[in-house]
């Protein structure tokens, strides 16, 4: 299937970049609700504090229940733990504010729908011509069942058709129903969020791999390797040849997570120790330091290889 351009370089362009990545999201009608959420029935329904109030009031322009994926709407089965409930997903469109100030709230927002609206979200987030998609994983709260708590929530950055990277685009290509699994709604959803971490490690291995489709994958492995100089092309080849694990894709997310999570620990750990070394006056100590910094690196590299 021949790939979409998402980028914007028509001037007599009119779509937007929301606009596209809905299309694309290939939701059959069955599925549209099209109901607006009030800003007046968030603050009235919930126990909101004077933070979560301004957020609200202050930086959400719009909220529009947009598409609702459950059994009667699409034909795939809910998925019921002790642990998870996925009987239903909603797909939330949410306008920001225009003021550019507002881009830094992403998070705040996110994290505030996700806990008022009791279902896993597919958050489409827009701030002028820009777009954040965000998800979360919900399991059952143990002390009350009746209610979800969030243990992960999975933010793009804010993406813009004028500036969209390859692997952006790849990205939002790959981001469809028709690329993730009718199993139930709980692998419907975690395929989703997979997406989300693999645009994530591509900032870091320099390609996205898409969810379901090796075929991409090996052209874009080839289109790689013809643009990338050789010092990039001996890297990435020696990152292949010492991997000990599975691939990344084939991780858990919650693997993938916790992975992510590391390499950022120790990269910030890294920069800590080399700030002390330029600092440091005892030839003892930096020696001390440097030893470990090999070894942070050593990690990292490490890390890096099950990312590639």
């Amino acid at each position: 299937m021949e790939q979409i351009n998402f980028r914007n370089n028509d001037k007599t362009e009119h779509s937007s970049l929301i606009e596209k990545v809905c299309e694309n999201l290939a939701l059959p009608d069955s599925t549209f609700l099209g109901t607006r959420i009030t800003k007046k029935m968030l603050v009235d329904n919930n126990d909101l504090t004077s933070h979560d109030k301004k957020l609200v009031t202050n930086v959400i322009q719009s909220i529009e229940w947009q598409n609702t994926l459950k059994p009667e709407t699409l034909n795939v089965p809910i998925y019921v733990t002790d642990t998870v409930e996925y009987i239903e997903i909603a797909v939330i469109r949410v306008v920001l504010k225009s003021e550019i100030k507002n881009k830094t709230k992403l998070k705040n927002v996110a994290k505030l729908l996700h806990t008022l609206i009791p279902y896993p979200l597919i958050l489409l987030l827009k701030l002028g011509e820009e777009l954040a998609i965000s998800l979360a994983d919900k399991r059952i709260n143990q002390a009350d069942k009746s209610k979800l708590v969030i243990e992960h929530i999975y933010n793009s950055d804010w993406l813009s058709s004028t500036g969209l990277t390859e692997n952006e685009n790849n990205f939002l290509n790959d981001f469809s129903l028709k690329n993730v699994s009718s199993l139930n709604y709980f692998e419907l959803y975690q395929d989703f969020i997979s997406m989300i971490l693999g645009l994530e490690t591509s900032k870091i291995s320099g390609r996205y791999l898409y969810k379901n489709n090796l075929g991409k994958n090996l052209l874009t492995d080839q289109n790689d390797s013809e643009a990338e100089s050789q010092e990039d092309v001996q890297q990435y080849n020696t990152f292949r040849q010492s991997k000990v694990s599975a691939s990344f894709a084939e991780k858990s997310n919650e693997d993938k997570t916790a992975l992510l999570k590391e390499l950022k620990s120790l990269e910030a750990e890294l920069s800590s120790i080399r700030n002390k070394i330029k600092k440091e006056a005892q030839m003892n100590t930096k020696m001390r330091l440097n030893v470990e910094a090999r070894k942070i690196k050593q990690e990292i590299t490490t890390i890096k290889t099950q990312l590639a």
